[in-house]
């Protein structure tokens, strides 16, 4: 096959990005011959929705040709690995709730035997989106601080960053995201916030209705990289799923795990609670590809293999 058609097979492939759940067509379908099944790479996107707080899947189903790739989006490149399953590669990359809607250009770089690289470009539209608002109640001390907690704050903050800073280069997972309870969610991601008429906040997390005490399940299998009691996200835990896929749970009552700790999906990691910056008992579960802060709800539907 020539590099002019293998090029063409994974723009157009990519340029058909689908829903969530829904089916890619196979090369064949974009082959410039009907006749001929097409025998390139072909690059394959999934999510629900192009906007503010999405994530995404790039899969490279290979034809034997590529031997590794890439993909930049939103000022991020990201190194493809191998897929569960193991038909594909793929990589995670998320829409930052507080991204700018606009045209972007994703950047697919798949090199070949023989040192090759062959370079795919698409412009994707980020369409706006409308998060709700709403007024809170809380103690002063978590609204307006005293000077002590807020370098205990600041202090936090960094000790956050530097556990989700370390990318695991490979995918810990177990299938797709669980949720961590069943009981029924508020669905107030992205909520914009005037806490005590004085401080707006965006919520980058999803709030579940979970009574006082119930376990709290790990939405997915992989390492525990915080197990710490925050002034504003109470008792929290942290798993790093690899791929630069983190969850958190906050607000807990108590700590099941520690860090380092290998954890299943659906394994107890704490009970629920109401501690830190909090109204009442419930949990806050939020997650970050990289530093892109996305919907929870829109991890469910991501269609992974085990």
């Amino acid at each position: 096959m020539t590099r002019r058609r293998a090029l063409w097979t994974m723009s157009v492939a990519l340029a058909l990005a689908v829903p969530v759940l829904s089916l890619v067509a196979p090369a064949s379908r974009f082959s410039d011959t009907p006749q001929t099944q097409a025998t390139g790479p072909v690059i394959r996107l999934v999510y629900r929705a192009l906007q503010p707080g999405e994530p995404m899947i790039v899969f490279l189903e290979t034809d034997g040709t590529a031997k590794s790739a890439s993909v930049t989006f939103l000022g991020r490149t990201v190194d493809l690995r191998p897929a569960p399953g193991g038909r594909s590669d793929f990589a995670f990359l998320g829409i930052d709730l507080q991204a700018k809607p606009g045209s972007y250009t994703m950047i697919v770089k798949v090199r070949k035997a023989g040192g090759t690289i062959e370079t795919i470009r698409k412009e994707l539209l980020v369409s706006p989106k409308e998060f709700p608002f709403t007024k809170l109640q809380f103690k002063r001390e978590y609204v307006t601080p005293p000077a002590s907690a807020r370098e205990r704050i600041k202090r936090e903050a960094e000790l956050v960053a530097l556990a989700t800073s370390v990318v695991t280069p490979e995918w810990l997972g177990d299938g797709p995201f669980a949720l961590p309870h069943d009981a029924p969610s508020w669905s107030n991601f992205g909520q914009r916030r005037l806490n005590n008429n004085v401080l707006e906040s965006v919520h980058s997390g999803l709030d579940i209705r979970v009574p006082f005490g119930e376990r709290i399940g790990a939405a997915n299998a992989g390492t525990v990289v915080l197990a710490s009691d925050l002034y504003l996200g109470g008792k929290t835990v942290i798993v790093d799923h690899g791929l630069g896929v983190f969850s958190s749970y906050g607000h807990m009552s108590k700590l099941l795990v520690k860090r380092g700790e290998a954890v299943k999906k659906g394994a107890a990691i704490g009970l629920c609670g109401s501690t830190g910056r909090s109204t009442g008992p419930h949990l806050h579960w939020s997650i970050k590809i990289f530093n892109a802060r996305v919907d929870p709800e829109a991890m469910l539907r991501l269609p992974l293999e085990k």
